[in-house]
């Protein structure tokens, strides 16, 4: 099997017909548990690989045909990549939260949008945690989402976190397509104040920053968030 682009956290490896993903870094079991029981709860609801087997060591997925979302805007289209993900983001906070968790009805990630009690408001909504065009494969010619892919940071939260994440991706990857937001926020059927989507992404941002802390003995990581860190705050609407 070779290694898939796009794969930047975990090694992930296909061979056109299986991709088999081992988890690495900090808390590499509870991201491989919450993925297994995302994949095996959303099958019924979103389009996700389908899990073919599940090991201690890493999950098997069928392989899924399409075009990674990052490498259409990178071949110009911006405008219909991210108008379908705001009607994807849609689909995905209509699939009720409590179900697919593996322990319990809140995310192993802890957003820290829970009750005194422990459950989980009646305002949340199913957060994908890494959501946008850089965790998405489409059709080329029709711009169909034909999977969502890498859940396992999904948890229970906000209902815009996902929608300023995917914001976050593409103004740190893709600046020049920055105006394209705006079709982004139009499908997906409103636009959170800048105020609103800035302080989600920092809360991200500084979250990814805690979790290298913990495994970045050489401080590159580290430097690289610290950096996306005063970018994003530098950043205006």
């Amino acid at each position: 099997m070779r290694p898939l682009r796009h794969g930047y956290t975990n090694d992930t490896r296909g061979d056109g017909s299986v991709v088999v993903k081992r988890y690495e870094g900090p808390d590499q079991m509870v991201r491989h548990r919450t993925e297994q029981a995302m994949l095996t709860h959303l099958r019924r609801h979103l389009p996700v690989p389908r899990l073919v087997r599940a090991t201690d060591a890493a999950l098997h997925m069928e392989h899924v045909a399409g075009v990674h979302g990052q490498e259409l805007i990178d071949a110009g289209h911006a405008t219909r990549v991210l108008r379908s993900c705001g009607e994807m983001l849609r689909r995905i906070q209509s699939v009720a939260v409590t179900p697919p968790f593996p322990e319990g009805p809140v995310s192993l990630q802890g957003s820290g949008f829970l009750e005194v009690d422990g459950t989980v408001p009646a305002d949340a909504v199913l957060v994908h945690g890494d959501f946008g065009p850089n965790n998405m494969l489409f059709d080329p010619d029709t711009f169909d989402v034909t999977a969502v892919l890498d859940w396992e940071w999904a948890h229970a939260g906000d209902i815009v976190e996902d929608l300023a994440w995917c914001e976050w991706i593409v103004r740190t990857h893709h600046a020049p397509e920055v105006a394209a937001l705006d079709d982004l926020f139009a499908a997906y059927g409103h636009r959170p104040s800048w105020t609103e989507r800035q302080d989600a992404m920092l809360v991200k941002c500084r979250a990814m920053l805690a979790l290298v802390e913990r495994g970045d003995q050489a401080g590159v990581g580290v430097r690289r968030w610290q950096q996306r860190i005063a970018v994003t705050l530098s950043w205006t609407e």
